[in-house]
């Protein structure tokens, strides 16, 4: 009983939580007479596997998007770049993440942060933007 509830209050939060009726309608189709509020987790399935494609179009519409966010603050720019990554299943290294932040880069300072990441062997994206943020708070 305890995982029906469950399952219910999920799909509560699930379809309230959208922007458009697209989870609803796909919610919806995965109701059963066991599960009359549909399977959230089958519905996650379909919506990742239809919005989150793994192929190299995928790949290059990812670093597009990725290349189209400015940067100014770090943490906004870290923030924006996170997001967009969350829409892909294909993942970047943290090397390319800062490749992609080292062309948007204008200041020489920042852009000497960044190297150290890149040329750091445990140097990561989410560093660059740490210390490029605490050099933009002096």
């Amino acid at each position: 009983m305890k995982l029906y509830e469950d399952n219910a209050r999920m799909a509560a939060i699930f379809t309230l939580g959208q922007k458009t009726s697209a989870g609803a309608m796909v919610l919806a189709q995965t109701v059963t007479d066991e599960y009359v509020h549909g399977k959230v987790n089958e519905a996650f399935a379909t919506l990742d596997a239809e919005h989150q494609p793994k192929d190299v179009t995928s790949e290059v519409e990812l670093e597009q998007a990725l290349e189209k966010i400015p940067f100014g603050k770090a943490n906004d720019y870290h923030t924006r770049f996170v997001e967009v990554m969350a829409g892909y299943q294909y993942k970047l290294t943290e090397k390319e993440k800062l490749k992609i932040m080292v062309k948007k880069c204008t200041s020489p300072t920042y852009a000497v942060e960044i190297r150290k990441q890149m040329v750091d062997p445990n140097g990561t994206f989410a560093k660059a933007c740490s210390e490029i943020a605490e050099i933009q708070r002096l």
